[in-house]
């Protein structure tokens, strides 16, 4: 099948506070819905709370994954 699609280009700051970068993503990723669906979301709430969440889950997984590799707690 042949789908007519939509070239979508995001600029991606890689410096700025944690903050920033997080707001910039939730927006781009409100954005992004925006294009597939239509839509016009303004209230971007569940959207932070899923990147927070995603964030987190992230860290978690990582210092799991470093304590398995030093050989666990000491």
């Amino acid at each position: 099948m042949n789908y007519k699609t939509t070239k979508i280009t995001f600029t991606i700051p890689l410096e700025g506070s944690d903050n920033y970068r997080r707001q910039e993503c939730v927006e781009q990723i409100a954005q992004l819905i925006d294009q597939y669906f239509g839509t016009e979301i303004e209230d971007v709430t569940r959207i932070n709370d899923l990147v927070d969440q995603e964030i987190v889950a992230s860290w978690r997984r990582e210092r799991d994954n470093q304590v398995e590799i030093n050989g666990g707690s000491k």
